[in-house]
């Protein structure tokens, strides 16, 4: 019966835990990180002070835990050797595309919005700026998301579909930059759907940095 109760408790604090972080990042995404108050929480959420406070002492607290939840929940899935799946620039694209799409949806789930214009973004960089730990976890999440590519070009080059010469490392560097291009040129247009257009931009830059780069 105690480890029935412990369980039973145990979800009750990460369920508290989950509509906090998720709230307060749909709020911070509202209204930026500054601007946004535990009364602000206390009114989305239904929850006294003292349960946010039980969970994070301090705003800071929460703003790490918004991020690590926001990461965790949009984290490209793992696929088991990439650098054997990969055979050419279709089974590439697919990959890539299938990873960012759960991406997309697992984000679309957490803040029930279609688009994310740029005001919205500015809630990202004024934290990632306020917070050496966040940047730091942003370093390692583009470090992952690197490594990725770099095994997509290394199947290719298994299946000589690079040209003579061509370093994986040096063209997942190259694409990622271009891919990160894509998506901020998104948030600049008037009216977009997320899913759809950052698809159909991951296709179109992938297709352009083959072409480029001379990838079969």
């Amino acid at each position: 019966m105690v480890g029935l109760f412990e369980m039973k408790k145990a979800a009750e604090v990460r369920d508290t835990k989950h509509v906090i972080l998720k709230n307060a990042l749909q709020l911070f995404l509202k209204k930026g990180y500054r601007a946004v108050t535990y009364q602000d929480l206390m009114k989305k959420t239904g929850l006294s002070k003292g349960a946010i406070y039980h969970h994070f002492a301090s705003k800071d607290e929460l703003l790490e835990g918004v991020f690590g939840f926001l990461l965790d929940t949009t984290r490209q899935p793992a696929v088991e050797s990439p650098e054997d799946c990969v055979t050419d620039r279709e089974t590439f694209r697919e990959l890539f595309v299938r990873g960012k799409l759960a991406q997309i949806q697992g984000f679309k789930k957490i803040t029930h919005t279609r688009s994310l214009k740029v005001n919205r973004l500015l809630f990202f960089l004024e934290a990632i700026n306020e917070n050496d730990g966040l940047k730091q976890s942003i370093e390692e999440l583009m470090q992952e998301e690197k490594m990725f590519l770099v095994k997509c070009f290394t199947g290719l080059q298994k299946h000589n579909r690079l040209p003579p010469g061509k370093d994986p490392a040096l063209l997942a560097e190259c694409l990622f930059w271009m891919l990160q291009g894509s998506e901020m040129r998104l948030f600049v247009s008037d009216d977009y759907n997320l899913e759809a257009d950052c698809i159909n931009g991951y296709n179109k830059t992938i297709d352009d940095f083959f072409a480029i780069t001379g990838c079969l």
